[in-house]
């Protein structure tokens, strides 16, 4: 409903009367007039209609209605983006003196939400619960990295400071704990070189894993971290830690799947070609060293790459090598271009 309609309700709720419940905005009218209480005698009449914020600040230029007294008023469509009308002061159906003003006084309309998370960059992990900031529209606001227990603050992604909008926002604040001094994902092998145990985190002194690892067993590692007492932990597992001083690097080849008895390169060609990856939309697919050999790098779905190298096996597996990204079978590659 428009401003114009909806004071016109109100105007006619002024006329009854009964004490009938009236609209949720707020009217003072400076006399009854259930009536017109004056007949039209010509005299010029001016009605001012002031826009004022909670706080009495204008918003907009006054309106300004001119007529006669006796005369019916006619009021202004008025909107004003990012407010809503809360209280009329001044409203009468008809003109009633030379001189008056009517004053509309508006709030503003409340913005969208500014989000805030805290996430173990390491973990990839939420810490805490999210913080909401809420305020009215066009307002400012400024965003501060929550406190969190056990962990230092890294970076942030998003706009710390900035005014409350129609849109909603999103700040990330990423963490450390407090005890990692550096990290590394890559994955690799250790072997183990005496009876270890293993623990729920780096540093840990007790560990409810009973089990030992035994000497000589090799495990595939997930991450690497170094503490700020200098000393290396490998993650196996999840919430599963071995110190560095119990392990040592190995390749990991006997864990390897061996090639096919047969496998034999049949036909291996050079080629200037493109193609689109196709795995599954949003994830990546491996490439590998060597075909059927190990893990490389990893590439997007829908990702354009380059091929250099086209070669197919004794069980008529298609292997293209990627420029600087190792291998990939035939059948995640659509579009090549040139087709051949």
């Amino acid at each position: 409903m428009s401003i114009l309609d909806r004071l016109k309700t109100m105007l006619r709720a002024l006329n009854r009367t009964t004490n009938d419940d009236r609209s949720a905005t707020s009217i003072t009218a400076t006399e009854p007039d259930s009536a017109n209480p004056l007949s039209v005698n010509h005299t010029d009449a001016l009605i001012l209609v002031h826009h004022l914020d909670a706080d009495g600040n204008e918003i907009q230029t006054p309106d300004m209605i001119a007529g006669t007294v006796g005369e019916e008023i006619h009021l202004p469509d008025v909107s004003i983006a990012g407010y809503h009308l809360v209280h009329i002061d001044g409203l009468t159906r008809w003109f009633t003196k030379p001189q008056a003003r009517i004053v509309l006084t508006y709030e503003r309309q409340a913005g969208q939400p500014v989000w805030v998370y805290a996430y173990d960059i390491d973990q990839r992990q939420l810490i805490g619960r999210p913080t909401m900031y809420r305020g009215q529209l066009g307002t400012p606001y400024q965003v501060k990295a929550p406190t969190v227990a056990g962990f230092k603050l890294l970076r942030s992604v998003g706009d710390l400071t900035g005014e409350y909008t129609t849109t909603s926002k999103t700040v990330l604040f990423f963490y450390r704990n407090q005890n990692w001094q550096q990290t590394d994902l890559s994955t690799g092998f250790v072997q183990i070189k005496t009876l270890t145990a293993v623990y729920p985190y780096p540093g840990a002194t007790t560990t409810d894993y009973l089990t030992k690892l035994q000497p000589g067993s090799t495990y595939k590692t997930y991450m690497r971290v170094r503490l700020t007492d200098h000393t290396t932990w490998y993650a196996i597992g999840d919430d599963q830690w071995i110190a560095e001083q119990h392990v040592q690097l190995t390749t990991g080849v006997a864990l390897l799947p061996q090639l096919p008895a047969g496998y034999r390169a049949q036909t291996k060609q050079r080629v200037k070609q493109t193609g689109v990856v196709s795995f599954v939309p949003g994830k990546q697919v491996h490439t590998y060293l060597e075909p059927y050999g190990r893990y490389l790098t990893t590439v997007e779905h829908g990702e354009t790459v380059t091929l250099i190298e086209r070669l197919a096996d004794d069980n008529g597996v298609v292997w293209y090598r990627l420029k600087g990204r190792g291998y990939l079978p035939g059948r995640y590659l659509t579009q090549l271009n040139p087709p051949y």
